[in-house]
């Protein structure tokens, strides 16, 4: 019978915490792009060890979140236009491919759950706090969507994409807000679910394509337009920081 190391679960758990908590810094626009990380602060600030920190941060360099500098640290990178671009594109691919399916494949209690998260509304006088409530109902219903194609490999891609563009969302909203400039959720959402609840495959694909079209020219136009996505790479590693450089730079196996 294998022994298991009774300290291995506890750690598993706090790197977990503070993956989960510098992940959602980041998406969030909580910890800016452009930065590197403060090994010092982040760890004050979600209570977590060096240990967790590192374990965490290592873990978002492979999921294309933080970039290592030799000699710097862990950097926040900036999504450039084409990364912005390219992201809507595979959205396109995937999500049309999910509202097909969900035609197909979604039950009446699943097509049921779906409306109401349709019918959904945003408080009318909303602050620029709202502008991230709508990413996130926004994110809850293109999960939900997807949940009912019944395919585990286009759940896990959509999870991906979704994530990054909720960041681009977040990241517009903290810069510049969004309101006054988008169509209802409402509006977008509700032809997806009558096309589903019709069978209508075509019809599906098309409504759901139109609503990634919409948030496109939104995103892109407003961050390009106002902020300013660069159009190239990331982030070099020149940008200056609005935080601590990190005094504690991975080590060159975390680095890879």
């Amino acid at each position: 019978m294998r022994r298991t190391n009774k300290g291995s679960a506890p750690m598993r758990t706090l790197t977990e915490k503070a993956y989960m908590c510098i992940k959602d810094g980041i998406v969030r626009s909580e910890i800016e792009e452009g930065v590197f990380l403060s090994e010092k602060e982040i760890m004050k600030r979600y209570q977590i060890g060096r240990t967790p920190f590192r374990e965490a941060c290592n873990r978002l360099h492979h999921e294309h979140l933080l970039e290592v500098v030799p000699r710097r640290g862990y950097l926040v990178p900036r999504m450039s236009l084409q990364e912005v671009r390219d992201l809507f594109e595979v959205r396109v691919l995937v999500e049309g491919a999910v509202a097909e399916l969900a035609a197909a494949r979604a039950t009446a209690r699943e097509i049921d759950e779906l409306t109401r998260l349709a019918d959904q509304r945003l408080p009318r006088n909303r602050s620029r706090r709202g502008d991230n409530d709508r990413a996130e109902l926004n994110a809850i219903f293109h999960l939900r969507l997807a949940t009912m194609a019944h395919n585990q490999e286009l759940m896990r891609l959509e999870n991906s994409v979704l994530e990054r563009t909720k960041r681009l969302a977040y990241n517009v909203a903290h810069s510049i807000g969004v309101e006054g400039q988008e169509m209802s959720l409402q509006t977008l959402h509700r032809p997806i679910v009558d096309a589903i609840r019709r069978r209508d495959r075509t019809a599906a694909r098309r409504a759901v394509i139109h609503d990634i079209h919409q948030a496109q020219t939104i995103l892109v136009g407003l961050a390009d337009g106002a902020a300013g996505l660069p159009d190239g790479s990331a982030t070099s590693p020149d940008t200056k920081s609005k935080s601590e450089p990190s005094r504690n730079p991975p080590s060159s196996g975390d680095a890879q």
